[in-house]
């Protein structure tokens, strides 16, 4: 199986330590199974979808801010 290296802050790296009974390795690979699996039907929405960037631009930043909101949730139900 591949590897993959992240890049974390110190500050982070201490919280984690914080939990060690959580398996960490196995925590960040459902939070990118969970995310390829959205971004998957997303992009079958997209595809079915009529809009053009004309109707997507003005709720481009709405979309991202909820978008960020909710990878926020997942990573605090992964801890818990």
């Amino acid at each position: 199986m591949p590897n993959l290296t992240l890049v974390i802050s110190e500050g982070l790296k201490s919280e984690m330590e914080k939990h060690p009974s959580i398996k960490w390795s196995s925590a960040v690979r459902n939070i990118i199974e969970q995310k390829l699996a959205e971004f998957e039907e997303a992009e079958k929405i997209a595809r079915k979808s009529k809009l053009t960037w004309k109707h997507w631009k003005p709720i481009e930043k709405q979309i991202a801010k909820r978008a960020a909101e909710h990878a926020k949730a997942l990573l605090n139900e992964t801890n818990h």
